[in-house]
């Protein structure tokens, strides 16, 4: 249709015709068909058809062996250190104690997400931040993921401690789910269904509980954090190395490590 068009502006006589499923002839006189030719290739030069789009799709494998690394990690982590017990150096020393994060203590920011009441309470966050770093993984690559879960999660702890309470003693890796709520929800691809991360978080609060020991200032701020993280995330490049996403990995599995020490110097 729009090389026809040409030839109407050309004044080039034609004729539009079938020339079977979905492909049309244009039929000119003989002694116009030197003309229409060139008058076709200029709207052509000038107007060359768009480069088809390449969808790149990754695969899912990474980002599944991600969440699946945080199941295990988790689960091994309780069955190391036991259940709660105040008789515990992993407890007293590890806990999210937030008058001694405000003495500053830092450690216990990121420790404490790595310990959990009682088994139940292992499982349930294993099984849901697998998930949601499974999901985060995905859409930011593996590396990138784990580290604002980390960042989101230690965040939500610190800013808990410093302004919502300053008597309160938590456990578990639950600040650090509500963060990657809060990344997903940010995410340019997500902001048009933001209203599915929202939901999940309220579902999550539920499933978590809303007891004397459940840590809601906690849930809060780091689904608040996660979410300040996201959208700074989303004002940048996609991140597609693989030697940044192994490193910015490496880190995230170090930051456990490097808190750990410090709380047993």
């Amino acid at each position: 249709m729009d090389l026809s068009l040409v030839l109407d502006e050309e004044g080039i006589a034609h004729e539009l015709r079938s020339a079977g499923e979905e492909r049309w002839a244009l039929m000119v006189d003989e002694a116009d068909l030197a003309r229409a030719q060139a008058a076709l290739r200029t709207f052509e030069r000038e107007n060359p058809p768009p480069a088809p789009r390449v969808q790149t799709s990754r695969s899912p494998t990474p980002a599944v062996a991600c969440g699946l690394l945080f199941f295990l990690s988790i689960l091994a982590f309780h069955v190391w250190t036991g259940p709660e017990s105040s008789a515990s150096p992993w407890f007293s020393r590890g806990s999210a104690d937030a008058a001694a994060i405000v003495r500053g203590e830092w450690w216990r920011t990121v420790t404490a997400l790595t310990l959990h009441a009682d088994a139940g309470h292992a499982v349930g966050n294993a099984v849901l931040g697998g998930l949601l770093l499974a999901l985060l993984a995905h859409a930011l690559g593996p590396g990138l993921a784990a580290i604002l879960m980390v960042l989101a999660g230690s965040a939500g702890t610190l800013a808990a401690a410093e302004l919502l309470r300053r008597d309160f003693i938590s456990v578990g890796a639950s600040t650090a789910v509500f963060g990657a709520l809060g990344v997903l929800a940010a995410l340019r691809q997500h902001r048009r269904r933001a209203w599915v991360p929202l939901g999940a978080g309220l579902a999550l609060l539920a499933f978590l509980g809303t007891s004397k020991r459940a840590d809601l200032a906690g849930h809060l701020c780091g689904f608040a954090a996660g979410v300040l993280l996201g959208g700074g995330v989303s004002l940048l490049p996609p991140l597609r190395g693989r030697l940044a996403q192994g490193a910015l990995a490496s880190i995230a599995a170090a930051a456990p490590m490097a808190a750990w020490l410090a709380a047993f110097r």
